[in-house]
């Protein structure tokens, strides 16, 4: 991606409306926020990070920048308030040659707002820049992708990951913070929440337990731990997140690319790659049907049984 970026800029051809996709914490907003910061550097090694253009964008101080998330107070993603950003878009910046509008996570702007946001992204003033951010773009309408170029946002790389963590929390020890960066596949946003987040980081260790459970085939125990999440479907889905990508990590270690301690050979041995991929269907399945309103109670029955036909099949 910083490649892209560096070509965008090289060839003076920075799009009028990028879109960035990728999951949650994997660093959209920060991509997006580099790209804010090519488009109003100063120095002729763009994006230097170091101008007063890009020091003011990275803290989030630009007057020319504007951040707009789905989940403040004031509704930004209303049609009313699109409305009025659409206005404001034809005001000359107040510091630089360009304003930059930086909207995240537009998967969770309706219809309507989406078509209204369209008529801005179909022809912008020279001056204005969108940076869009999404989880899917499968969920935003066709008619802003055909107007967007879309670019791919991975997570890093598990040991750069590590890095970062270890870098952010110096208390935490080597082998934990590359721990966590394989158990998030690399995405800092969510290993940093995890680690920082005491229900984040007691659901994590509940995943790290039902694991066990389900590699030493302890039905009952599991169905305990389960019905622990009765009426809190929020942690249980949180839950599930965490269980699904321990089992991508076994299947991993059973394969040998994945740290040999994730999980003792003794529950391993228990569990094939072929049944970890097959319970990380079920969890899948599981996960959709607990978002759409079957109890949890329900869910972690379905979960149980089904893990267990697995396991004996």
């Amino acid at each position: 991606m910083k490649q892209t970026l560096v070509n965008f800029i090289t060839d003076g051809r920075l799009p009028h409306a990028l879109l960035l996709e990728g999951e949650a914490g994997c660093g959209k907003t920060h991509f997006a926020r580099l790209v804010a910061c090519a488009a109003l550097c100063n120095s002729t090694q763009k994006p230097c990070g170091q101008c007063r253009s890009c020091r003011l964008i990275l803290q989030d101080n630009h007057p020319d920048v504007l951040v707009l998330s789905p989940d403040t107070p004031e509704k930004p993603y209303s049609v009313s308030a699109l409305r009025d950003l659409i206005l404001s878009c034809y005001v000359l910046p107040n510091d630089g040659e360009k304003k930059v509008y930086i909207l995240r996570n537009i998967h969770e702007m309706s219809e309507q707002a989406q078509n209204t946001l369209l008529k801005i992204i179909e022809e912008p003033p020279a001056h204005v820049i969108f940076i869009l951010t999404c989880q899917s773009r499968a969920r935003i309408l066709p008619t802003i992708l055909s107007r967007v170029v879309t670019l791919p946002i991975s997570p890093c790389p598990e040991e750069l990951c590590a890095q970062a963590l270890l870098e952010r929390n110096p208390s935490a020890s080597e082998e934990d913070c590359l721990r966590m960066a394989r158990q998030c596949g690399g995405n800092i946003g969510r290993a940093l929440t995890i680690m920082q987040d005491e229900k984040l980081s007691s659901i994590y260790d509940k995943a790290q337990e039902a694991a066990k459970l389900i590699c030493a085939g302890s039905e009952f125990d599991l169905l305990c731990l389960l019905n622990s999440y009765n009426r809190k479907k929020e942690e249980f889905l949180l839950f599930l997140t965490e269980l699904r990508q321990i089992f991508v990590q076994i299947i991993r270690q059973k394969n040998g690319g994945a740290d040999k301690n994730f999980l003792p050979e003794s529950l391993l041995h228990r569990v094939s790659a072929l049944q970890s991929m097959r319970i990380i269907d079920i969890i899948d399945t599981v996960s959709a049907e607990a978002n759409q309103n079957v109890s949890v109670a329900l869910a972690g029955a379905h979960l149980c049984s089904a893990i267990q036909q697995i396991l004996h099949s």
